[in-house]
This record gives structure tokens, C-alpha cells and sequence, in this order.
């Protein structure tokens, strides 16, 4: 049975246009307007400690390893990295194993809706997302409150083109589950994401310090720990050695999805606060996602 597509459609002032919309009533295509990169400050540096301690994935952040990690500063707008609201923060760790998230959430109002598989939980619920860039790819991770998870493995189609990569480049044809983002200014093809991606022997964990889905009450927040296997991710990571070696530099970023709503289902009210500076609401800009160096320095 065929897709009847809509009229490609733009909200966010313009930032991003979308469509066809399939049946799924997810987008198949995407564009999003890219700030100029010029005038943002300097991306920032992390140095992430190495762990000799057993890392229970269980979202508490119990672990004296998490104690003594160096915690980032606060999230602030995705936009200029304005002051916000409430605290979002996240720590990354690293062994010959994962590599390790944890994030601690400030939110007095804990609401977890969406639950089906690789559902996009941010259209309706607070998340955060973690965000690795590879080789010709790159790994976007989110979680909700209710530890739902959503994958995209994204793939720059150019460099497949341009290795005559025709297995690969007929195996994204076939993606029964995608999103195109189209080309940005100055680049001839654009971007693939397979909706459907699962990172292999990846670990997730959520904890509330509250209640949940219960406005009348006052909550503290929300704790969540990623593990991320080194293994899984080799295959989008090209010719680097994974585990990393000390020295070694990857370009990460971290996200969370605000829900600014009052009225319980109302969509599409989040706003983005980041790790990064990005100049405008795209996260997707690998070159303004931090600098984090593996060290060998262990806890």
C-alpha cells in the first residue's frame, strides 16, 4: 500500500522543512538551516577519565567513579548557551570495554508517555541524547524518563559515492525505516538515517527521584547512565582503534529535550538544551560537538 505524501511542511521559524510524511506519520525527508560557524566560540575540550571499577548500568550513579568524574557545566540554550531554567549536566567515562554517560536531570514535573520501540521521545517528553561522531557516520542515542530508547545510525552518503561503496549504498536504499536529511549548503549529497538501528550489547538505565506523571507533586529530578560497547560502535568508527588508545580524541555532544508545555498532551513544545553552542536549534553539526580526549588518568 502506498504512502499519500503531504505537502512538504517548516516550523522552528523557518530552521527546518519536512515531508513527505508517510502513513507512519514520520517524516521521510528533512533540511535543517545551518548557522554560520564563524562567530561561535571555541568548541569545547574533555578530558574523559578512565575507569578500573565495575560499572553496574543501573541509573543511580552510585559508583565512586561517577563521584569523582569531571561533571560538565550546566546544558544552556543549544542556540548561544544562554542560562536556563533548570540544571541538566553529564559525565562521560571510558575502559577497555564502553564508553560510559550519566546525566542528572533537574525536573520537578517527571513525565514519561511515549513507550514503543525506538519511539521519538522528545515530540512529547523531556529526554536526553547522547550524540558520537564516527567516520562517514555518526550514533544518536535518546531517553525518556521511562527508559524508552530511540537509535539513528546517520551516514554521509558522499563519501559512499565516492568510494563506489555500492553494496552499502544499495543496502541504505533498501532501509525499510529512514530519514534523509538533505544535502547542506556547499555539499552535493546529503545524510541517512536508519530509524530502525539497534547498537549492539548497548546498556541503558534510568532512575526518578520522584514521581512519575503526577503534576500535583514536586519532584527533584532524574538520573540516567549509558554504556555504549566499544565493539558495537567499531563499524561506524572506520580505521580508528576502538577501544580508543590514550590520546585519542572523539567529537561528542549531549542534548535535552525541554517540554515548556502546561496542558498534559500537548506536541512539539520542546526546546533544546546542549552541551555544545550550535547557533541555531541543529544539533546536527558534528563539527561544533565537543572535543573529549581518552586519558589514561584512571579512578
Amino acid at each position: 500500500m502506498g504512502e499519500e505524501p503531504r505537502e512538504a511542511t517548516s516550523n522552528y521559524e523557518g530552521l527546518v522543512a519536512v515531508g513527505p510524511v508517510p502513513t507512519s506519520t514520520f517524516a521521510r525527508w528533512g533540511k535543517w538551516v545551518q548557522a554560520p560557524l564563524g562567530g561561535l566560540p571555541p568548541v569545547k575540550e574533555y578530558r574523559c577519565l578512565r575507569t578500573r571499577e565495575r560499572m553496574t548500568i543501573d541509573g543511580r550513579l552510585d559508583e565512586k567513579a561517577w563521584q569523582k568524574a569531571p561533571w560538565s557545566e550546566p546544558f544552556g540554550s543549544i542556540a548561544k548557551g544562554a542560562k536556563v531554567e533548570l540544571e541538566t549536566r553529564v559525565a562521560l567515562l571510558w575502559d577497555d570495554r564502553c564508553l560510559y554517560a550519566a546525566y542528572r536531570v533537574e525536573d520537578p514535573d517527571i513525565r514519561g508517555t511515549m513507550t514503543g520501540f525506538h519511539d521519538h521521545v522528545y515530540i512529547n517528553d523531556e529526554d536526553v541524547e547522547i550524540f558520537v561522531q564516527g567516520d562517514g557516520y555518526y550514533y544518536e542515542l535518546g531517553v525518556n524518563p521511562v527508559n524508552n530508547v530511540y537509535e539513528i545510525r546517520w551516514t554521509w552518503v558522499q563519501p559512499l559515492v565516492e568510494r563506489r561503496s555500492y553494496a552499502e549504498l544499495d543496502r541504505l536504499l533498501r532501509t525499510p525505516n529512514f530519514l534523509y536529511f538533505l544535502a547542506r549548503d556547499g555539499e552535493p549529497i546529503g545524510r541517512h538515517g536508519d530509524l530502525d538501528w539497534q547498537l549492539p550489547g548497548l546498556e541503558h538505565a534510568v532512575h526518578l527521584d520522584g514521581t512519575l506523571n503526577r503534576p500535583e507533586v514536586r519532584d527533584e529530578g532524574w538520573t540516567v547512565e549509558f554504556a555504549l560497547p566499544w565493539e558495537g560502535l567499531a563499524p561506524l568508527m572506520g580505521a580508528r582503534s576502538m577501544p580508543p588508545r590514550p590520546g585519542d580524541e572523539l567529537r561528542i555532544t549531549a542534548y535535552r529535550a525541554h517540554q515548556t508545555r502546561k496542558e498534559w498532551n500537548r506536541e512539539n513544545s520542546a526546546t533544546g538544551w546542549t552541551w555544545s553552542i550550535m547557533g541555531n536549534d541543529n544539533i546536527h553539526i558534528p563539527e561544533r560537538w565537543n572535543r573529549v580526549l581518552f586519558v589514561d588518568e584512571t579512578l
